[in-house]
């Protein structure tokens, strides 16, 4: 390029355009030879030739020097391009430098942003769980606080129960003493006249009683020498004759009380022994096996009248015969004997009897009344009947008293405390202690309370209501007449649920054979359990007492007895 432009320079400068050259040239583009003033063309035609030689190489030299100016002109434009290219370039990554650290910039500004923005969303959410956790805490100490004072409230309501219960009861028993000595006074005064209504109702109780003494011995009880009466009013029913004196209420107490004293004995005896043996004891085998087989012959009792001799020549001979054969460790036999008289002994060996003996009667009892609330639950009360002739029947054999007299009170006391009903022990269902004495336990329910006393009624009545032929029954007859009218003689504010399920269990399924002991009287007598007491019963358990008057249209209908 530079080269061009000098020879455009030269020719330019050897034209004949030369003056508009030098005139429209830009004054940077006008070379300082220019300036030269140069001869005129006539001047030089009239130069001599050396002279003419001077001008030309004078020109010459021009013409290098402007070729030259404009080679170093074109060099400097081209230096100055090339500044300006490389400046552009510079500008240009300058400003792609700038670009690139803008857009970082930004990326890093919005990454902080971004940051700063889940910082505050990861503190707001922090917060949120510390004030949630707060009001967490808070409210559970509220409720914790609620929940303690609700507890010192329900405390403190609880201790008041308590203290009005322990009031009440304190008042219920005043208030129970204090009939019970007005009642006390009140039998005691009419005790004097039950006595002479007694004895104005022996002749005509004899007469009743030969006429029943007409039918076949075997059923028919013993002939009477003595009749009382349980309540001294107009309507009470008048006990048939009995070899015994039929006490008061105060005397009927004090039995009640021997009675549990004995059923104590009992398990003071019976406690410490079974222990004694299940440790290893000389008759842990014995016992165990006792225990096991009067078990297993109970359960084994039917209506069938095979399995229950089966059962009784079983218990007999592997239970009783073997209790007998153990005269190596034996008891004395009189603390366990209440109703019959002592009687003389040489010495006091004649009052031994084997303990296995003891043992095996108590443990009988024990199953017996277990087996008998066992049947009644099932509803098979005819079964029951079965067990009461096997257990009156092993009672009344010879073979197993003691000079005559049988091991009758260790099942006497069993039922007086489970059942004093029975015995005309009276009670107030409204306190706990009224309900211990009417047999209530710890952990009877209203059913499970009801159902027991008709099975232990009925029980009863299977023990009571026979006859043996060549042998007296071990509990007399006379015993289930005073249960039933004990219960048909109780005033109407002490009668309960309880003596309506008793007198059922006595009375549902003996009704033809009380009938066949007593005959009218006893037809009476079931008369007054079946009209007049549901009719007087107190009016919260009339419901319950209806199940008496029930009975006396079963019995006219499936056994054909009429009492109307």
């Amino acid at each position: 390029m530079p080269a061009r432009s000098g020879a455009s320079s030269s020719s330019m400068h050897t034209s004949t355009s030369l003056g508009s050259s030098w005139f429209d040239g830009s004054p940077s583009r006008q070379s300082p030879s220019r300036l030269v003033h140069r001869p005129r063309r006539e001047t030089l035609e009239r130069d001599s030739p050396s002279r003419q030689v001077q001008h030309a190489e004078f020109n010459l030299m021009l013409n290098r020097s402007e070729r030259s100016f404009y080679e170093r002109l074109d060099l400097n434009a081209a230096e100055q391009a090339k500044d300006h290219e490389e400046q552009l370039s510079k500008a240009a990554l300058e400003h792609e430098r700038v670009q690139r650290c803008a857009k970082l910039e930004i990326d890093r500004l919005l990454l902080q942003q971004e940051q700063e923005k889940q910082a505050r969303e990861e503190q707001q959410r922090l917060d949120i769980e510390r004030l949630s956790r707060e009001k967490a805490r808070q409210e559970a100490e509220a409720q914790q606080r609620r929940l303690e004072m609700k507890q010192r409230e329900e405390q403190a309501a609880r201790q008041a129960a308590e203290r009005q219960r322990q009031q009440q009861e304190v008042d219920a028993r005043l208030k129970a003493q204090k009939e019970q000595l007005d009642a006390a006074r009140r039998q005691q005064s009419e005790r004097e006249e039950v006595a002479r209504k007694t004895q104005e109702a022996v002749a005509a109780a004899e007469k009743a009683r030969n006429q029943q003494l007409q039918q076949p011995p075997l059923q028919q009880p013993q002939a009477p020498k003595q009749l009382s009466a349980i309540v001294p009013q107009s309507s009470a029913l008048a006990v048939p004759p009995t070899t015994q004196h039929i006490p008061g209420a105060a005397g009927l107490e004090e039995i009640h009380a021997q009675y549990l004293a004995l059923h104590q004995r009992m398990k003071g005896f019976w406690g410490p022994f079974s222990k004694e043996q299940k440790n290893g004891g000389p008759l842990k085998v014995a016992t165990g096996e006792i225990r096991r087989q009067i078990r297993l012959r109970l359960g084994q009792i039917s209506t069938t009248r095979e399995a229950s001799k089966a059962a009784i020549m079983a218990i007999r001979k592997d239970c009783f015969d073997m209790a007998l054969s153990h005269t190596e460790f034996t008891i004395d036999i009189r603390p366990f004997i209440i109703s019959h008289p002592i009687p003389p002994l040489q010495d006091k060996a004649q009052a031994q009897v084997p303990k296995l003996l003891l043992y095996a009667f108590i443990i009988f009892t024990k199953l017996l009344i277990k087996q008998i609330d066992s049947e009644v639950r099932s509803g098979k009360g005819t079964t029951i009947q079965e067990i009461g002739l096997v257990a009156a029947s092993l009672l009344a054999d010879p073979k197993y008293t003691w000079m005559g007299i049988p091991m009758t009170d260790i099942v006497m006391a069993k039922y007086h405390h489970t059942c004093p009903i029975l015995f005309g022990i009276k009670g107030n269902m409204n306190t706990p202690e009224g309900k211990a004495r009417l047999g209530w336990k710890a952990d009877h329910t209203t059913n499970t309370y009801n159902e027991s006393m008709i099975g232990l009624g009925c029980g009863f009545a299977a023990l009571s209501l026979r006859q043996f032929s060549g042998k007296n029954p071990a509990i007399p007859i006379t015993q289930y007449w005073l249960a039933v009218a004990s219960i048909c003689n109780t005033p109407a504010e002490n009668l309960y649920a309880g003596h309506y399920m008793v007198l059922k269990g006595l009375l549902q399924h003996f009704a033809r054979k009380f009938l066949g002991f007593y005959g009218a009287q006893a037809r009476g007598v079931l008369r007054k359990a079946t009209v007049d007491l549901p009719a007087r019963a107190p009016q919260g358990i009339k419901d319950v007492a209806s199940i008496l008057a029930v009975l006396k249209d079963d019995w006219a209908k499936n056994e054909n007895i009429n009492l109307d």
